[in-house]
């Protein structure tokens, strides 16, 4: 039985390599945890305080672009104030001289009940029939319809705003000469074409086209009051800010170049005949 406590010691040092090896197992893998939990706390801690430095810059640039973003807004409501303002100064300019021009207005209207080619000619040739035009506006020349300050405007004022104006204007400047060769007495048979004084109202009013092609050149006189609407009306949608269609850009330049070959041809034959 020598051989029991031999096996005894055995079991007994096989029972303390166990527990010394599971000893150092455990300690060696508290040891890593440990040294895991603090790197892992530690890079928590960096990729925290990362995330902050992160959020503030964020934050930051946030509050830059709100501010970029207020400056922006303020200075586009600033510039469309001023814009209105301008466009309101501009209406009131235009129509100012549409105020200025009712004498003429007037006259021209008083022109379409007569034959102008046949006064005219008895205008020639009796003064006292120059007398009676002569009453019919006194203060009126071929320089009554005076535009160019009015021109200062033009960039704040809608196209279409400015084609019913510049054919108002035409159209009168035209009634003005007429009137004049009336009070004068002068025969200029070139001013008697009214071709280019219609091609003027048909651009402005298409819609009265028919009553154009009936009526002698001095009735059409009669439509300024409607020109007169139509140029408010566009003023009102300046004033909305409202925008003109590709049509009605269209038409308003055909207005304006019809407008312009009856002034330029007027100024023209007055020049040439003065």
């Amino acid at each position: 039985m020598d051989w029991i406590p031999a096996v005894s010691t055995t079991v007994l040092l096989a029972g303390c390599l166990w527990l010394a090896r599971n000893l150092i197992t455990a300690r060696l893998t508290n040891a890593v945890r440990h040294e895991y939990d603090i790197k892992l706390a530690n890079l928590k801690a960096d990729l925290t305080a990362k995330q902050d430095v992160l959020k503030a810059d964020l934050r930051a640039k946030e509050l830059q672009l709100e501010s970029l973003k207020a400056t922006a807004l303020n200075g586009i409501s600033q510039r469309r104030s001023a814009l209105f303002e301008k466009q309101v100064q501009a209406i009131e300019t235009l129509w100012a001289q549409i105020i200025d021009l009712r004498s003429v207005k007037s006259a021209a209207q008083s022109l379409s009940i007569i034959k102008f080619d046949s006064a005219v000619k008895m205008a020639a040739e009796d003064i006292r029939a120059r007398e009676v035009f002569e009453m019919m506006g006194p203060e009126i020349g071929p320089g009554s319809v005076d535009t160019r300050d009015t021109h200062k405007s033009r960039p704040f004022i809608s196209r279409v705003a400015w084609a019913y104006f510049s054919a108002y204007t035409a159209i009168l400047g035209h009634a003005a000469l007429k009137l004049h060769m009336l009070k004068k007495g002068l025969d200029y048979p070139d001013i008697f074409d009214s071709k280019n004084l219609k091609k003027v109202i048909v651009s402005a009013l298409p819609h009265q086209k028919e009553y154009i092609e009936k009526v002698d050149s001095e009735a059409y006189y009669h439509l300024l009051d409607e020109l007169e609407s139509l140029m408010l009306l566009a003023f009102e949608n300046t004033l909305k800010g409202e925008q003109d269609d590709r049509q009605a850009l269209s038409q308003a330049a055909e207005i304006i170049r019809a407008s312009e070959e009856l002034t330029k041809t007027d100024k023209v034959e007055h020049e040439k005949n003065a």
